[in-house]
């Protein structure tokens, strides 16, 4: 059975992209790619739908925050502005509005509010009551690789569908790992047999960063449930570390291409710059 849910989580605060993140969620930031022959700007998160929408998932579950209503308006089909734009003589442009605007009308979104950003494994927490799905994708809505985003996640799923392990997730090999998650375990070619997972480690004891797209199942819900922090933030890594101590099985599974990360002003740049510079 092909995966079909998605949880995109877009609820941080993005301090260190202030002053702009003040009112418009760092998820919304605009990303330069190509359209036929032009130049397009789009957010981030439209970036990430539209390569969730090629393979097949036509159920969203986005968890925001503050700057909802920017994400909920976007999300939301305007024909108006579509006639508007063909009557101005802007047919390109209304063309590429309605392409979105269809594919949105094709697939049921959800809305769920995280009041206040207490982590990425929280905002994941917070779907439980909705999820329809055993099995769903979680795509943190800052993190995407380029050239070609869709590959990887069907490559994630595909290894998730033959391998049946209870979590998958994308992984590289990272000049900075203790920027992100790290992953420790046994290569095994195209993946890493995870035997653990520590959350920005200060002394990374691999280079293998978690990249955050993740295949779960149900029992991730239980896993948060179990480790729930009496204070601090509460990580998605603490739900699989659990998993991981009960020895399930979790893989690793390697990404091609460069990991464009949006949470700093340099990562962000020079993300722009690889964009522009190899399309």
């Amino acid at each position: 059975m092909r995966i079909s849910s998605a949880i995109i989580t877009a609820a941080g605060l993005g301090t260190r992209l202030l002053p702009y993140t003040k009112e418009i969620p760092k998820e919304m930031l605009p990303l330069i790619v190509r359209s036929n022959s032009s130049n397009l700007v789009i957010p981030v998160l439209h970036y990430i739908f539209e390569s969730l929408f090629k393979i097949g998932i036509r159920k969203f579950y986005l968890v925001v925050g503050r700057g909802k209503r920017v994400i909920e308006d976007y999300f939301t089909p305007e024909w108006s502005y579509v006639d508007f734009l063909y009557k101005s003589g802007k047919a390109d442009l209304a063309e590429i509005l309605k392409q979105f605007y269809t594919m949105l009308e094709k697939c049921n979104i959800v809305m769920i509010n995280q009041p206040s950003p207490r982590g990425f494994g929280d905002a994941v927490l917070r779907t439980r009551p909705v999820m329809t799905d055993s099995v769903f994708i979680v795509h943190a809505g800052d993190d995407l690789l380029f050239p070609d985003h869709v590959t990887n996640i069907k490559r994630l799923m595909d290894h998730y569908e033959h391998y049946k392990p209870r979590i998958a997730f994308l992984v590289e090999r990272s000049r900075t790992p203790e920027k992100y998650g790290v992953v420790i375990g046994e290569d095994k070619g195209d993946y890493i047999e995870v035997h653990d997972i520590i959350e920005k480690p200060r002394k990374p004891p691999t280079d293998l960063a978690v990249i955050a797209i993740y295949v779960f199942d149900k029992q991730i819900y239980n896993a948060l449930e179990e480790t729930r922090p009496t204070r601090g933030e509460h990580q998605l890594t603490d739900g699989i570390k659990y998993l991981l101590e009960k020895s399930e099985k979790v893989h690793a599974v390697k990404s091609v291409g460069t990991r464009i990360d949006v949470g700093t002003p340099d990562s962000y740049l020079e993300g722009l710059r690889y964009i522009t510079t190899n399309r």
